[in-house]
């Protein structure tokens, strides 16, 4: 089944399938069963290209934050290099989230899902980075503080350092943990439960009580 807003056949595409229908490690429950899904959302270099290299990040590819709140058929955009209403930001994930309405319409068809009306696209409030390297720091700290129900207004170019290294830190601890009690990540594989995912946090969540 080719879909012909996206281009894709989605009976090839089954990776993003499986994340939309919780089967995937990195994200255990399906989309529909939860308020908010967090997705880091990489412009790659060369979609960039058109917007004069030289005023985006050193190495040409971008990240942003993307927020869809499922339930309400929105998503909000946090983009630390671009301005709210950015249209070369706007664009893009518009384009992102045909491909979203795309994916459940087939989905729908094998009765996985509901039906997945337009999807609309605003932006929030944040913080911009100063220099040209660190949009994926600000991205990962924009995550946390809305995840932690904190003001994402606290995310600051001069923390940028720390921000590295606790990141750096918190790594290294779990990599440790892992080693020391004998546990490793499983492989992806279809239909595998993990053992109900006992072990895994998953990216997206529902929304506190």
């Amino acid at each position: 089944m080719k879909n012909s807003k996206s281009g894709f056949n989605w009976e090839k595409e089954q990776i993003f399938l499986n994340v939309v229908k919780g089967l995937e490690i990195a994200c255990s429950r399906p989309f529909m069963e939860v308020d908010f899904v967090y997705i880091p959302l990489l412009i790659p270099a060369a979609s960039v290209e058109s917007r004069r290299r030289s005023s985006v990040t050193s190495s040409g590819n971008h990240w942003c934050l993307v927020v869809w709140n499922v339930k309400g058929r929105y998503i909000t955009l946090y983009d630390s290099f671009f301005s709210p209403g950015s249209s070369f930001v706007s664009d893009y994930v518009s384009k992102f989230c045909q491909v979203l309405s795309s994916a459940f319409s087939y989905l729908k068809v094998l009765g996985y899902v509901d039906n997945l009306s337009a999807i609309d696209i605003l932006w929030g409030s944040y913080t911009i980075q100063t220099t040209r390297t660190d949009c994926g720091i600000f991205m990962i700290k924009y995550a946390e503080m809305l995840m932690m129900n904190k003001s994402i207004l606290l995310v600051q170019q001069k923390k940028v350092k720390d921000y590295r290294k606790q990141l750096a830190v918190d790594l290294w601890s779990h990599g440790t943990w892992k080693q020391q009690n004998g546990y490793e990540t499983p492989l992806e594989m279809l239909d595998h439960d993990y053992g109900d995912h006992k072990h895994v946090q998953p990216i997206c969540h529902s929304q506190p009580e």
